[in-house]
């Protein structure tokens, strides 16, 4: 199916956006579901993010069933998670390294990963950062691109591609940033195997949870693993106007390591 965006006309997504005319083109075959615009204020920013309209229907898509039947696999990643915005938000907001680019020899590229529709990653561009945008979907990584784009991103400073956790990129990164990645425990292991080969000694890893039970093992898994783990309290509101909390864990290598 084409492209086709239009823009939501949600209250949980704000105002009415810009015409389809102003967006970048996508390219041919960019996705086979109909879509839309969704227009997020995030902190003091506006973020447009086109995604699948009805992200139920790709459960009856035949490549989305071959992955479920290879890996247990199911597409979240057209939903826009509230652990997501927050971290947008944190990462648009704060000074400090992160998010300013390090010095000292690191290297000073960012990925995102489980990016989805890239949010989380888009924020880091905006601040600056080199991001290659990753996700077990190879769609959803074409759609994190396509909405780097969309927000003013250059599109010399940002790689979207097709990741597996199991099987990362033989690169380092000053900063790894994950959001709502933690939902099943099982995935735990799988996501500190990445970040242990993603990430810079001195680099940082972001990762936001919106607080639910199967994330409170987390740090302790992370310690085992010898990262240094901190803690930091996430506060907004959800699409509903909902107090929205989440937890931002920070990982780091000892100092020496």
């Amino acid at each position: 199916m084409p492209l086709n965006p239009e823009f939501s006309d949600s209250a949980r997504d704000g105002a009415a956006g810009a015409p389809a005319a102003a967006l970048p083109p996508g390219p041919p075959g960019f996705s086979r579901f109909p879509t839309v615009i969704h227009r997020l204020a995030v902190g003091s920013r506006t973020i447009d993010l086109l995604s699948p309209r009805d992200p139920d229907a790709l459960l009856d898509d035949p490549k989305i069933e071959e992955r479920y039947k290879a890996d247990n696999y199911l597409p979240y990643w057209p939903i826009i998670w509230p652990a997501g915005i927050l971290l947008a938000e944190k990462i648009l907001r704060d000074q400090g390294s992160p998010p300013e680019a390090p010095g000292g020899g690191l290297p000073s590229a960012a990925i995102e990963l489980g990016c989805g529709l890239g949010l989380a990653g888009i924020g880091a561009a905006l601040r600056g950062w080199p991001v290659t945008f990753t996700d077990y979907d190879p769609e959803a990584a074409e759609f994190a691109r396509y909405n780097a784009r969309l927000n003013g991103v250059a599109p010399g400073s940002i790689r979207a591609m097709q990741m597996d956790w199991r099987r990362p990129l033989l690169e380092r990164f000053a900063w790894v940033i994950a959001s709502d990645v933690l939902y099943e425990r099982r995935l735990h292991a799988l996501l500190l195997d990445a970040v242990e080969n993603l990430l810079a000694r001195g680099g940082q890893a972001w990762v936001s949870d919106p607080n639910r039970t199967s994330a409170e093992d987390f740090p302790m898994a992370a310690a085992a693993r010898g990262f240094r783990v901190s803690t930091v309290a996430l506060d907004g509101t959800s699409p509903l106007q909902a107090p929205q909390p989440a937890t931002l864990y920070v990982l780091t290598w000892p100092v020496g390591k």
